[in-house]
């Protein structure tokens, strides 16, 4: 059999679909083909931040060692210009597409007349927005310059890292910010559907919060073994805490993970492999580590929840809820369609894997009993249970 096709990758300046439709609608030709060149120019810079993955650049172990040195420069060097310069493209073609306004003379006051119709209102929103993305966006590649200058963060590598993905989620976000901003202007729609690479982004958030669900799962019962085990058993288990915690590093979700989250876990897998190594452990030795960063795990994720997956997550609720509906009604008519049509809702609910340890129990069963085959019976059952815990769901 000959080797599938490998997946041809979208153009960098691809626009998604909704975007397109949006320009091609407006009635300003003109103004639809300037605010095109510069989606496109921030569907490349995105897309340039979202593929440099400095995650092989990080190191591997919690030591500050000062190993953020010529060699490390050497090798992020054309990475991170690469970025700079795709914001750097983005502002020129800001500039050249909607030149910024002459200051007005001192004497003249600066008055404008106002807007002659609604369309001339909103291309003056629309260069509003643009002018004050791209003096921020900037601004920021100024700041960024400064930071990587300053001794405390070129000296440590971990600090180094910190830094550059920060800069780097933020011009991501502002991007994105400027492309809802300027096609909101003209319709309604949501950001997932405008802006580049944002459902990409969404998405590796919940892979992140189903992971760290199973991370907590994991660890939680190597806690209650611990607490049921002798004195010199307890190394094993610490050991296997070690792996759950390498296996989860490793994993691609955990390119999500901010930086300072990932130092975090690499301490604690540090300071468990150092109790591991002894013949015996007391007790409360492993709940001392591992307890304390389960509550660290869960606020992390708190945060991913709220600042990505709110809107995602109530979309998810709803589409589950559409499909119930339709079960209840294949049932109504003794339609064999409400076996089908429960597991395609609980294959979508998969996406709220880790918004909350009761509905994360109950899925988990519920795919075993979909993957076992429903009855009508069973059917009626799980639709009862699926409504209880969809409705228990915490959002706030």
């Amino acid at each position: 059999m000959p080797p599938s096709p490998a997946k041809t990758r979208a153009p960098q300046d691809a626009l998604p679909s909704r975007l397109e439709a949006l320009l091609e609608s407006l009635t300003d030709r003109h103004l639809a083909d300037r605010l095109e060149q510069v989606h496109r120019a921030a569907a490349v810079a995105i897309d340039r931040l979202g593929h440099l993955s400095i995650a092989k650049y990080e190191p591997t172990t919690v030591e500050s060692d000062g190993s953020a040195d010529l060699a490390l420069w050497e090798t992020m060097a054309p990475a991170i210009g690469d970025t700079l310069v795709g914001v750097n493209q983005l502002v020129t073609a800001i500039h050249r597409q909607f030149p910024p306004p002459a200051r007005p003379a001192a004497s003249s006051g600066g008055w404008a007349p106002p807007p002659a119709s609604s369309d001339e209102r909103l291309s003056q929103e629309v260069e509003a927005v643009l002018h004050a993305s791209a003096e921020r966006l900037s601004k920021q590649v100024s700041e960024l310059g400064q930071q990587m200058r300053r001794p405390e963060v070129v000296s440590d590598r971990w600090t180094l890292m910190a830094e550059l993905q920060s800069f780097r989620a933020d011009f991501r976000v502002r991007i994105g910010d400027l492309v809802y901003l300027t096609a909101a202007a003209f319709d309604h729609v949501r950001r997932e559907d405008v802006v580049p690479g944002y459902v990409h982004q969404v998405g590796a958030r919940a892979a992140l919060r189903a992971a760290a669900a199973d991370l907590r799962r994991s660890l939680q019962g190597r806690l209650e073994r611990a607490a049921k085990a002798e004195a010199p058993s307890r190394p094993a288990l610490a050991r296997q805490v070690t792996e759950s915690l390498a296996a989860f590093i490793t994993l691609p979700a955990s390119v999500a993970l901010r930086t300072p989250q990932k130092h975090h876990i690499l301490s604690l897998r540090s300071r468990i492999q150092d109790t591991a190594g002894r013949t015996e452990l007391a007790a409360d030795v492993l709940p001392a580590l591992v307890e304390p960063f389960l509550a660290f795990l869960d606020e992390a994720m708190e945060e991913v929840t709220r600042t990505w997956l709110i809107v995602h997550d109530r979309g998810v609720w709803t589409s589950c809820g559409v499909k119930l509906e339709q079960a209840e009604m294949h049932l109504t008519l003794g339609s064999p369609g409400a076996a089908r049509v429960l597991a395609d809702a609980v294959d979508a609910a998969g996406a709220l894997y880790g918004r909350s340890a009761p509905f994360d129990g109950f899925l988990r069963k519920a795919r075993q009993e979909a993957a076992e085959g429903l009855d009508e019976a069973s059917s009626r059952g799980l639709l009862e249970r699926f409504r209880e815990r969809l409705a228990a769901l915490p959002f706030s």
